[in-house]
């Protein structure tokens, strides 16, 4: 005599809607796609480079038509977002033991964004803006 096993029902195209981790993996993954849109523009921006004095001042008007603009906010949005969930997870990937113990989580996730801070601030000054 065999028995059905349990299978619990879970709906194919909102599965993730049931739980706040579900929503937050969710978030991540569709936060990649933005990233690696904005990724291929700049790719292509380099092309432009290579083409010419004119074809790059024609990238250039591109990023910054409204439409491009309004792009490149949702893109800074996005990867804003993607950063915090890749340092909210850093903590459980990289375990960094000190004597007997753990460094605390927060430390880590700290030290993340500082460094992040510090190399953005270099890449403003590099580009002239600080």
């Amino acid at each position: 005599m065999s028995r059905k096993p349990y299978v619990r029902q879970m709906s194919k195209t909102s599965w993730f809607l049931t739980h706040s981790r579900y929503k937050h993996y969710i978030l991540h993954e569709v936060t990649c796609i933005f990233i690696a849109i904005y990724a291929v523009i700049l790719i292509f921006g380099l092309f432009r480079l290579g083409q010419g004095p004119e074809a790059w001042q024609g990238w250039l008007d591109g990023l910054r038509s409204p439409l491009g603009v309004i792009f490149q906010i949702l893109a800074f949005g996005f990867a804003m977002i993607h950063t915090w969930s890749w340092f909210k997870v850093v903590p459980q990937a990289m375990r960094i033991q000190r004597g007997e113990s753990f460094v605390p989580g927060n430390l880590i996730i700290g030290a993340h964004y500082g460094v992040l801070a510090i190399i953005s601030l270099f890449v403003l000054i590099l580009a002239g803006v600080a």
